[in-house]
C-alpha cells in the first residue's frame, strides 16, 4: 500500500510541475522533424509589450481529492546580462506538505534562462527529491550548433557520475519553464491551437494546446475572467489516460490561475492563492 501512495504521489507531484509550467507535450511523445525542415528554425522577437515582468511571484495551492498535497511557486527573478545576452531568469518550487510529505516528501527546484528578445530558452537546472529520488539536471541550448546538451546526475548515487546526452534542436526551442511564458505572449482565441517546439534536453516534442472557452473561475487569489486550454500531455509524457485543463486569465497578462487534472487515481487541482509583483532590489 505504501508503494502505491508513493508512486500515485510521485505522478501527482510531476504531473502538477509539468502542468503549472506548462509543458505542453504532443498527442504523441515523437521527435520534431530535423531543424532544418521544421517549421521552427526561426527565432520570432517577442512583442514591444510583453505580459509580464521582472517581480512577479505566482503561488499555488495543490490538492488531491480532498487533501492539501503542496505549494508551489513560480518568480520572475530578474532580468540579467549572460555571455554578452540578455536573458530572463525564473526561479519555480514544488513542496509537498502535511499528510503528503510525510508519506512522500517532494522538493523539487527549478531555474530556468531565456533569451529577453526571441524568448527562446537558454538553460534550464533541476534538482529533484521525490522520496528517496534525487536528481541533478543541466540541460544548455545551443542555438548555434543546434545542439541540446544534457548532463544529468543521480545524487543518491554519486558514484555513477555524471551522463551526458545529446540531440538536436530547432534554432528556437523552449524547455519547461519558458514554454509557460511563451505561451503568455501569445494571441488566444477560443477555437484555435498554438504550438511550438520544447525539449527536455532528450528530445524536441512539437508542443500543442488548445483554446477552448471563456469561463469565470474562483480560487483563493480571487475571481478572473479566464480562457480554458487544454494541454496534450496524456499518450504522451503520461502514459495513463486522463485530460488536463489549464485557466488563464481573457486579458493581456495572460495569468495562469487554475489548472485540473483528472485521471483514475482522482483530480488533481492547483489554484492560484497569491500574486506577488515587487521589483528586485538594485
Amino acid at each position: 500500500m505504501l508503494f502505491l501512495a508513493n508512486n500515485r504521489l510521485r505522478i501527482m507531484s510531476g504531473l502538477f510541475l509539468v502542468s503549472l509550467l506548462f509543458l505542453l507535450t504532443p498527442l504523441r511523445g515523437v521527435e520534431s522533424p530535423a531543424p532544418e525542415t521544421t517549421s521552427f528554425q526561426k527565432p520570432l522577437s517577442a512583442p514591444a509589450a510583453l505580459p509580464f515582468q521582472v517581480g512577479e511571484k505566482l503561488s499555488y495551492n495543490v490538492s488531491w481529492k480532498i487533501f492539501d498535497a503542496g505549494i508551489a511557486t513560480m518568480t520572475l527573478v530578474d532580468r540579467v546580462w549572460y555571455q554578452n545576452e540578455e536573458m530572463y531568469k525564473v526561479n519555480a518550487t514544488v513542496r509537498s506538505t502535511g499528510i503528503v510529505s510525510t508519506l512522500f516528501k517532494v522538493v523539487d527546484v527549478f531555474e530556468s534562462f531565456f533569451h529577453a528578445k526571441e524568448l527562446c530558452s537558454y538553460r534550464i537546472m533541476k534538482n529533484i527529491l521525490e522520496g528517496k529520488r534525487q536528481r541533478s539536471t543541466i540541460v544548455t541550448f545551443d542555438r548555434r550548433s543546434l545542439t541540446a546538451r544534457m548532463e544529468d546526475k543521480d545524487l543518491a548515487k554519486p558514484e555513477t557520475g555524471v551522463k551526458v546526452v545529446e540531440s538536436s534542436i530547432p534554432a528556437c526551442v523552449q524547455d519547461v519553464i519558458s514554454a509557460l511564458y511563451v505561451v503568455r505572449t501569445k494571441n488566444l482565441k477560443v477555437g484555435e491551437q498554438i504550438h511550438f517546439p520544447i525539449s527536455d534536453g532528450g528530445r524536441t516534442y512539437d508542443v500543442v494546446v488548445e483554446i477552448q472557452a471563456q469561463e469565470e473561475i474562483r480560487t483563493p487569489a480571487g475571481s478572473f475572467q479566464t480562457l480554458r486550454l487544454e494541454p496534450r500531455v496524456f499518450d504522451g509524457l503520461f502514459r495513463s489516460r486522463g485530460r488536463l485543463f489549464v485557466w488563464v486569465t481573457n486579458d493581456k497578462v495572460k495569468m495562469p490561475v487554475q489548472l485540473k487534472a483528472r485521471m483514475n487515481i482522482g483530480t488533481i487541482t492547483a489554484a492560484l492563492t497569491q500574486v506577488d509583483k515587487t521589483p528586485p532590489a538594485r
